[in-house]
């Protein structure tokens, strides 16, 4: 790629074609000739250089004040004549903000030299920096943000300006406003940030999965049965995963034009996988079991019942239960600037009135969240009477995956180092929901028969709920978040905040287990089978929510 031509060298070769021009006219009027005109050429071409600061050794040599922060201004006596000096004539100039010629022609002679922002490679320069001054988005204006009226801060001032990080634009970009990167380059401006996430989200309800019996020598019929006074439940009956999740999120995003009113920006985070679980294994003291709800009894009345894991003469081994999840999100949205505001304000116990920059913003994109969720309990089983081994596996899984529109407003304010944002969001649209039911039991160690063998069926899942399930379910998802920032760098701000997420409409695998079975479906099943059909599936969904601290870094550019 070919490097831009310099703004320095464009600046001297226009003030050298102003001189050769000016002595071309004279020479044209004087009675030389030609021979005048190439002589005074030359002359023009040997005196012509590039002048950056003033060489005047007046006394009245002094620094305009207006726009210092872009140019640096320097104005000198208009002693000398125009034949004389060419590059003099040409200093007669004066220079907008936009490097357009004024016609006047002021008692003092003005150069003004813009701020040199030169590309990582060395191959351009800017004639408007980004980055600087009154006529820049960006700018970093000194002083500004400390103090208001009579009122002062000590100590220093490096507030962000009044455009690129939370002000308003005064306008100067015009038509040339956008900057589209046309090359393989970094994007012109922008921010990227990352967030350690500390969340707690809404307990997955359980109905009991194990249970106990205070009383060894409890009859076994009653051993572990839901409803007993020496019954406890030891997994289950309750909400799980309360403990706090662990996780991060990712943002960032680019301005597409050097007033920061329009940005494209995505972000993905991610807490989990976290899990609950619960082990227990004995000989039959203490008694482990596993209740249920038989509508089938041998008396013909449904009541409470239970199937023994440990219990005294009759059966010892072991049983686990785990539940676990997961949430994860990303998204993309544009971002427009709507408002801006600027003034004096304090905030909460800070007390001192200082100059702060806000901005409002209007956000719309897409919008994706996956849930992800299962409970597995397993038993193994050393028959004593019958004699027997037994492997039983219940399996439930859900995933929510919900894609909509995400619509929302985001609020910034900077006062000096301090920054506070905050963003309301909307997301609309359709929840996928997936239930995923699995069971079996592999039994050895049978002596009326040979090797091994796996039926389908567990014991909470059985034939008669066996499968996957699949629907999508209308949701809404409004989202929370507001930070507290301070800048410790002009790039770089460390921050603390809060994020609270709804979700509607989603399934989870406790609203899924039914307690309800027909015996006489355990494997191996009565042939012919009798009694309802139970467990059964029904799809029953409910509401999520997640929320949390988070802590981070940003970098801006």
């Amino acid at each position: 790629m070919k490097p831009m031509l310099s703004i320095r060298t464009l600046s001297c070769f226009t003030l050298g074609l102003a001189a050769l021009l000016a002595t071309t006219a004279s020479a044209q009027n004087s009675p030389t000739g030609t021979s005048s005109v190439r002589k005074n050429e030359r002359t023009a071409r040997a005196n012509w250089q590039p002048v950056r600061t003033s060489h005047s050794t007046d006394a009245d040599a002094s620094y305009v004040g207006e726009e210092s922060t872009n140019r640096r201004v320097v104005t000198k006596p208009n002693s000398r004549s125009a034949s004389n000096s060419p590059v003099r004539q040409a200093s007669h100039v004066q220079r907008t903000g936009h490097g357009i010629p004024s016609p006047s022609y002021p008692p003092h002679s003005i150069i003004e030299e813009p701020i040199i922002h030169e590309s990582i490679d060395g191959g351009y320069v800017d004639l408007e920096p980004i980055h600087g001054g009154s006529m820049a988005c960006d700018a970093m204006p000194g002083g500004f943000g400390c103090g208001c009226g009579s009122m002062s801060c000590d100590g220093g001032c490096d507030s962000m300006g009044s455009c690129g990080h939370g002000g308003s634009c005064d306008g100067s970009c015009g038509g040339n406003g956008w900057r589209p990167c046309l090359t393989l380059c970094l994007p012109q401006d922008g921010w990227v940030s990352f967030e350690y996430l500390s969340w707690w989200q809404d307990g997955m309800s359980l109905p009991p999965l194990v249970t106990t019996s205070t009383n060894p020598n409890v009859a076994r019929a009653d051993a572990g049965v839901l409803g007993k006074d020496t019954t406890r439940v030891l997994f289950g009956g309750e909400e799980v995963l309360t403990d706090s999740f662990d996780g991060g999120r990712l943002r960032m995003g680019v301005w597409l034009d050097k007033c920061h009113t329009w940005a494209i920006a995505g972000e993905y985070f991610k807490i989990g996988s976290e899990s609950e679980s619960y082990f227990g294994n004995s000989n039959g003291n203490p008694v482990l079991a596993r209740p249920f709800f038989n509508v089938t009894p041998s008396s013909g009345i449904a009541r409470e019942d239970s199937e023994l894991v440990a219990y005294n003469g009759t059966v010892t081994g072991s049983v686990s239960a785990t539940a676990e999840s997961e949430l994860l999100g990303a998204g993309i949205h544009f971002r427009n600037l709507r408002a801006t505001n600027q003034g004096c304000n304090t905030w909460g116990l800070f007390g001192c009135p200082q100059q702060f920059t806000s901005r409002t913003e209007a956000l719309i994109g897409y919008r994706h969240l996956q849930l992800t969720e299962g409970v597995m309990i397993q038993e193994r089983l050393t028959g004593i009477n019958p004699v027997g081994n037994f492997v039983i596996d219940d399996q439930f899984a859900t995933r929510n995956q919900f894609n909509g529109v995400d619509i929302g407003w985001v609020y910034s304010q900077n006062r000096g180092c301090w920054t506070l944002d905050g963003s309301l969001r909307l997301g609309i649209g359709t929840t996928h929901q997936t239930v995923s039911i699995n069971g079996q039991t592999t039994i050895s160690g049978d002596p009326n028969s040979t090797g091994s063998q796996t039926l389908p069926g567990g014991l909470l899942a059985q034939e008669s709920n066996i499968g996957q399930y699949k629907r999508d379910e209308f949701s809404v998802v409004p989202e929370f978040n507001v930070n507290l920032g301070y800048r410790i760098h002009d790039n770089w701000r460390v921050m603390v905040g809060y994020t609270f997420l709804y979700w509607s409409n989603v399934v989870r695998p406790g609203e899924q287990i039914s307690l309800d079975v027909n015996p006489n479906q355990l494997p191996p099943a009565a042939n012919p089978m009798t009694g309802p059909a139970r467990p059964h599936f029904a799809f029953d969904s409910v509401d999520y929510w997640a929320q949390g601290i988070s802590t981070g870094l940003e970098y801006r550019w």
